[in-house]
């Protein structure tokens, strides 16, 4: 039996549609990827999902049974929301991770031993004293996992989990869903913009377009069908369409280091074991930003302009253009350390072996 089901599921703003029309189930165990562009309704359906937005029709269903306006309080108990921008109380992180425990009426001696372990879990326990305000993006969106987990509950919702993560917190983002999966009764659905990031942890994905359901299935299979619309759509970035052109190097199991043209100008080194027209990714987390090319054995190092920085928290998005069009993490003391701005000058480094080839 599902977990959650949405049937004809349509909400209205005024007179914009951000759903229309969803049918929807999601199973014990499962984890769903969630995926379109800004506007897509992402944010919208996740809300459904928690009961924190009533639909303008249509029904949400739980376990079988209709959410109406009298069970939705405990709904709300059994399904737990991650907000991309943490929403955390002005206490400490200990007592923030504690709060939904104790509006259960956990015994004090419980919350105690569930909350220690939740923020070891996360990397926090040496924090949990600390005001949770303070901490950076990165630290609060570990706080808000720990929240999420030390309830237990049946459903876990999560928005636009990694952005802004440095490659540590996406790492950690992975370990959780990686743990619910193990544990196979929670289902999981994830919203975001980058299906690559997220493509190794889900068994089945959708694609949003403005409110709407274009394409629904097993992730491979969604992934396969619709990587051309999803490279030329920007619904990820540091997405792009090559020509493999050198086959170099045999490494194991029929991979090579091989290289890839992308673009009209910029070739890079990719280790892969396919051949001919493919598309590549490169993570932005595994990219070093430096003003002069840094002593690496990464194969690839690429000399490019600043064109954007994007800051949030204590992450930064630079894009750079090395031909195309490359968008680097990295964190916000590194941009004040390598002293960059919009125009400069600078080197992008990563390895072979960072590059997802498809």
């Amino acid at each position: 039996m599902a977990v959650i089901n949405l049937t004809g599921v349509t909400v209205e703003f005024d007179s914009t549609r951000a759903l229309d029309h969803i049918d929807l189930r999601v199973e014990p165990g499962e984890v769903l990827s969630i995926i379109g562009p800004n506007g897509a309704g992402k944010t919208t359906l996740l809300r459904v999902m928690a009961g924190l937005q009533r639909p303008s029709s249509g029904l949400l269903s739980f376990r079988g049974r209709a959410v109406t306006d009298t069970e939705l309080p405990e709904f709300r108990r059994r399904v737990t929301m991650v907000f991309q921008k943490p929403i955390l109380f002005g206490t400490t992180v200990f007592n923030n991770v504690a709060y939904g425990l104790r509006i259960r009426g956990v015994p004090e001696t419980e919350v105690k031993q569930r909350v220690t372990a939740a923020l070891e879990e996360v990397g926090m326990h040496g924090l949990a004293g600390r005001q949770a305000r303070t901490l950076s993006g990165g630290e609060q969106k570990r706080v808000a996992l720990a929240m999420a987990r030390v309830t237990q509950p049946d459903v876990i919702l999560l928005d636009e989990p990694t952005a802004y993560l440095d490659r540590d917190g996406v790492a950690l983002v992975d370990d959780i869903v990686q743990c619910f999966r193990r544990e196979g009764h929670v289902a999981v659905a994830i919203a975001t913009h980058d299906i690559l990031r997220v493509a190794h942890l889900s068994d089945q994905t959708l694609i949003l377009d403005a409110g709407r359901i274009r394409a629904k299935g097993p992730t491979r299979e969604v992934i396969r069908e619709e990587l051309e619309s999803l490279a030329f759509g920007d619904l990820t970035s540091n997405l792009f369409h090559g020509t493999v052109v050198e086959n170099g190097t045999g490494i194991e199991g029929g991979y090579r280091l091989s290289r890839v043209r992308v673009g009209h100008a910029v070739s890079i080194d990719v280790v892969t074991d396919r051949s001919g027209d493919v598309t590549v990714r490169i993570p932005p987390e595994d990219i070093i930003v430096s003003r002069e090319p840094v002593l690496s054995s990464a194969r690839n190092s690429l000399r490019g302009t600043v064109t954007e920085i994007e800051a949030e928290n204590s992450t930064v998005l630079l894009t750079v253009d090395i031909g195309i069009p490359l968008v680097a993490l990295i964190t916000k003391s590194s941009l004040e350390r390598l002293k960059i701005s919009q125009g400069d000058s600078v080197c992008v480094t990563f390895k072979a072996s960072s590059v997802r080839v498809y």
